[in-house]
């Protein structure tokens, strides 16, 4: 989310997961944590290895399940993405992160351009847990792709309040997503929204 300063969190994060596949390759926790830095530092190939990998430990991790969803929303493979998240979903239906997953699955769908089922599972990924910035900050994208214009500022209202320093510039920045078009997107429905 862009909260904590990435040049110091993520070789944090690196150094030990890179610690926890030493001791225990076989780990699917382990696989998750590299796959997780993996895709904060934008290396995609091998964040999706390593999601496939740790569900083949581990095919009921819904964790992996989420994080697995995203990385393929990143590279526009929204369908599969859709089924990952869901998946998620269906494994722990009470799971804490199950905000993240909703909102996970609402950035699958905006990516499909069905832009009314990401506003549906982004309003309840928000539901679930209104400190979410994800999952603001895709119901406002897709309300604003969408064209329901209003909606599309009240999202934005919402997203300011959980993140108030937020920019077009600054989610530019920090939106791993590998196609550049898609990020062109994202941004697109943020702006229409009215976030500059």
């Amino acid at each position: 989310m862009g909260w904590e300063d990435g040049r110091v969190a993520v070789p944090a994060a690196e150094r030990a997961a890179m610690a926890a596949l030493r001791a225990d390759s076989e780990d699917a926790w382990a696989h998750h944590a590299i796959a997780g830095v993996h895709r904060l530092l934008r290396r995609f190939d091998d964040a999706l290895a390593e999601y496939e990998l740790a569900l083949r430990l581990n095919p009921n991790f819904s964790l992996a399940q989420g994080g697995y969803s995203l990385v393929l929303s990143y590279y526009g493979r929204w369908q599969e993405a859709s089924a990952a998240a869901r998946r998620a979903l269906r494994l722990s239906p009470r799971d804490p992160f199950s905000a993240i997953f909703n909102g996970i699955a609402a950035y699958a769908e905006f990516v499909g351009r069905n832009y009314d089922e990401a506003i549906r599972l982004g309003r309840e990924s928000v539901r679930e847990r209104a400190d979410f910035a994800g999952g603001h900050r895709v119901l406002t994208a897709a309300a604003g792709m969408a064209c329901k214009i209003d909606e599309a500022r009240t999202a934005l209202q919402e997203l300011r309040r959980v993140q108030p320093n937020l920019s077009v510039n600054f989610i530019a920045d920090q939106l791993p997503i590998k196609d550049p078009a898609e990020r062109d997107h994202h941004l697109e429905g943020l702006r229409r929204a009215g976030l500059e």
